[in-house]
């Protein structure tokens, strides 16, 4: 019943400036089930983790015309073998059609082992990577409109009972423009995504007829 900031700040000693905040749970846009209709597209991208208590973020989005719909997560600062194996395993689930995994660091080779183990587990992934130069904070801060325009996450009640869905979008919604931020994985990913999918807008045809 309580809202995250106050959470964080009363009983998990990580007080949040509220005033700051990037993303707020109130504003972002929500949904309770999927379309019935076959999405045009399935797609994630992988923040891969780097060391220590960061977090390998995978976000996976169902594409409706302008809307992706984040139907699942990966946050995960397990070791990389168990990290991995979670990750070949929901790019299976969702049956994704292409993702791009961030290279910088060891991010290339993970996206290579995955790779791999999606083909030999007859899966239909195309993973790309990118290695990326931008400010992290800029980033952030820059995509977030974009995403809360035509970003859908689960309504709150439909991840009641899924700690690693509710666990991003506490990192997602704690996330501060105000001072230091403890992790900022998820929306570091979230950033990745709209990167992506406007990288996949570009050079599209438009069919027209003739005007004379």
């Amino acid at each position: 019943i309580m809202d995250n900031a106050s959470w964080k700040s009363l009983y998990m000693n990580e007080p949040i400036e509220r005033e700051g905040l990037l993303y707020t749970a109130e504003e972002l846009r929500r949904y309770f089930e999927l379309p019935d209709d076959e999405p045009d597209a399935v797609i994630a991208v992988c923040d891969t983790k780097d060391r220590g208590t960061d977090y390998c973020v995978m976000p996976i989005a169902y594409q409706y015309g302008q809307n992706y719909y984040i139907d699942d997560f990966i946050c995960d600062n397990s070791n990389p073998d168990v990290v991995e194996a979670r990750l070949v395993q929901k790019l299976l689930k969702h049956h994704v059609q292409s993702a791009r995994f961030e290279s910088n660091s060891a991010g290339g080779k993970i996206a290579e082992k995955v790779q791999n183990e999606v083909k030999l587990k007859k899966g239909r992934t195309k993973i790309t990577t990118k290695y990326t130069t931008a400010n992290k904070e800029t980033r952030i801060i820059i995509s977030a409109g974009y995403a809360k325009d035509h970003f859908l996450f689960k309504d709150e009640s439909q991840y009641k009972n899924d700690k690693e869905y509710k666990k991003a979008m506490d990192f997602l919604c704690g996330y501060t423009m105000a001072g230091r931020n403890k992790n900022d994985d998820v929306p570091d990913a979230i950033s990745m995504l709209v990167d992506y999918i406007e990288s996949l807008s570009v050079g599209k045809v438009e069919v027209f007829k003739r005007p004379f």
